[in-house]
């Protein structure tokens, strides 16, 4: 018999939903529907599109995705955390390095690390964060725009 508390444990061992990581490309031609997932366009003429995709445990995440189908941005929300390594691909050991040269405090992060920028937050339950790279944005695209 699984406890309860178990159970919870291997919810967060389980696989993410199908998306491709910061700096890499997504298939958004797919006709065929992904349960938990949202396909808007950021804004009338926005040069983007928003992938928002909502797993098992309640987490949202939302990609920000280029023309040419590049994943130029990532956000998080959730009671948990996601898996990171998973979300930032390519970027996570720049994410080390920033977590690393934190100097926020405990439930905040601030970073930098060449293009890649990331912010992030948390504390019990609540966690979110923010993650880019600034030589992805599309021309005209603003950091401001994406929040």
């Amino acid at each position: 018999m699984i406890k309860p508390f178990s159970f919870a444990w291997l919810l967060l061992l389980l696989p993410g939903l199908a998306f491709a990581a910061l700096g890499q490309r997504i298939d958004l031609s797919s006709s065929a529907p992904v349960a938990g997932r949202q396909l808007t366009a950021a804004a009338i003429g926005a040069p983007y599109r928003v992938v928002q995709d909502q797993d098992a445990a309640g987490r949202v995440i939302r990609q920000f995705v280029a023309g040419d189908g590049t994943v130029f941005a990532v956000a998080w929300s959730g009671a948990t955390l996601p898996d990171l390594q998973q979300l930032l691909g390519g970027y996570f050991p720049a994410f080390r390095q920033s977590q690393q040269g934190n100097r926020q405090g405990l439930n905040g992060m601030r970073g930098q690390v060449g293009s890649f920028v990331v912010q992030s937050s948390g504390r019990l339950g609540a966690f979110s964060g923010f993650a880019y790279d600034s030589a992805l944005l599309p021309a005209g695209v603003t950091v401001d725009q994406l929040k």
